[in-house]
């Protein structure tokens, strides 16, 4: 089949440049988008609701769990099944994931618009940011049923090699909700529950064109009736839960850290993390995507026990991840006042003189994390279950969590190194992950130039 010849034939320097470019544009147009909501929102709505959208975006994030969780573990199992040439059951696969994903986005957003309120009140916001976060929450809720399948058609797609489709899905979504957006709140003056809105209507349109090729069951993924065995759905869960735990204690860190902040420097404390938040939201994404477009091709080879080429893709994955972050982290430290500006165009000096340090010190964590996102796509791709989750929870919860706990007493300025020292830990364990792997699973087998691998 023709996306298995890509995968299996392809030089790797060639498939590297095919798959990661396509990836990282499509997250560049998810990157753009998220600039922009920023963007949008502070300057059209105010730095306060600019705070209730920083302070409710990780519930957002959180909302899409199960959809990530199924999408990225249903992937795994599948391009590794393409590898061993077992199709029906990567079928079956495919069918009872989709399933799991609708039901899923129907229980959370039921969830989640009925307790909105309650859950940002845990968290420490009162009065307007109580009342903005939770009609930009409730939107996101009300549509989640239908949309929550977007991250899982993306996978979906580079398996089947459709990876322009793929880089399509997320212009879709970027161009179409940054226009509807900047129409409801720049020309016709709309709240905030709109700029939730144009998003999600952009999700919708997104859902649609990215399951639309799977309908008539002519790709390499058919729907199939579909067992719902506990075995496929155990295999799923496992090889997702590292993405799902990612997500998940991420974002309980970034509530537990908007909390602290909240107590500790008030709604400006609060504001110059949503730009340092969204001012990451530019760069990360670079580094996921070209390392989430080349793991169906590194998938496949694990499975079809071309341990070569699997070394090759990873080789080169993790080089231009580094000089993405070498770029980002140089953006970040010598540009600050840039970038408050470029979100809040009223920053107060009292703002500009908060973020400015805070965002050079954040550089730091920029300069070296993408280490740690690409030893997480590689142990993913790998089916190395239990690794990648330990990492997970490590790098998005256990590493800053202790951090802020133990920094907070010591005031506001110190705080700030909480995500620097927790990405330091991370990289640390990344380096002992992929040294194991290297002499566990890769014994003997050298590091071979690209050209002569095939």
């Amino acid at each position: 089949m023709e996306q298995n010849k890509l995968f299996a034939e392809t030089p790797p320097l060639q498939l590297f440049l095919r798959a990661a470019i396509p990836g990282a544009i499509a997250m560049l147009a998810s990157m753009l988008y998220d600039t922009a909501d920023g963007i949008l929102v502070g300057r059209f709505l105010g730095a306060d609701t600019f705070a209730a959208v920083a302070i409710s975006l990780p519930l957002v994030i959180m909302s899409f769990a199960v959809s990530d969780l199924v999408g990225v573990g249903s992937a795994a199992v599948i391009a590794v099944e393409h590898g061993k040439h077992n199709y029906d059951r990567a079928n079956d696969v495919f069918t009872t994931s989709v399933v799991i994903i609708f039901a899923g986005g129907f229980i959370l957003g039921i969830l989640f618009f009925l307790f909105a309120p309650n859950i940002l009140t845990l968290l420490g916001a009162k009065g307007e940011l109580v009342e903005k976060g939770s009609i930009y929450l409730r939107v996101y809720a009300a549509f989640l049923p239908f949309v929550s399948i977007n991250y899982a058609a993306d996978n979906f797609l580079k398996i089947c090699g459709m990876i322009r489709r793929s880089m399509i899905l997320s212009f879709i979504i970027a161009i179409l909700g940054t226009i509807l957006e900047f129409f409801f709140l720049a020309v016709l003056h709309l709240d905030v529950a709109y700029s939730a809105l144009g998003y999600c209507i952009a999700l919708l349109f997104s859902a649609v064109f990215g399951m639309w090729p799977f309908v008539h069951n002519k790709q390499i993924l058919k729907f199939v009736q579909p067992h719902f065995s506990w075995e496929i759905i155990r295999e799923v869960c496992a090889n997702g839960m590292a993405v799902f735990l990612q997500n998940i204690s991420g974002r309980i860190y970034s509530l537990i850290m908007n909390s602290t902040l909240l107590a500790l420097g008030g709604a400006n404390a609060v504001t110059t993390y949503g730009v340092i938040f969204f001012s990451a939201g530019i760069i990360t994404p670079l580094v996921y995507g070209e390392a989430d477009a080349l793991q169906p091709a590194i998938g496949y080879n694990w499975g079809a026990k071309n341990k070569h080429r699997v070394i090759a893709l990873t080789r080169y994955v993790f080089m231009a991840a580094g000089l993405i972050g070498l770029t980002s982290a140089s953006l970040m430290f010598f540009c600050p006042e840039l970038l408050v500006h470029l979100f809040i165009s009223d920053a107060t000096p009292e703002l500009v003189a908060m973020a400015v340090p805070a965002i050079r010190t954040y550089a730091a964590a920029i300069l070296i994390n993408w280490i740690y996102f690409c030893t997480q796509e590689f142990v993913i791709a790998l089916k190395l279950t239990r690794i990648s989750s330990v990492l997970s929870v490590l790098a998005t919860f256990i590493y800053p969590t202790t951090a802020v706990v133990l920094l907070a007493p010591f005031g506001l300025n110190v705080l700030w190194w909480a995500p620097v020292i927790g990405a330091a830990l991370t990289v640390l364990t990344s380096i002992v992950i992929l040294i194991h792997i290297r002499t566990t699973h890769f014994a003997g087998i050298p590091v071979r130039h690209s050209r002569e691998i095939r």
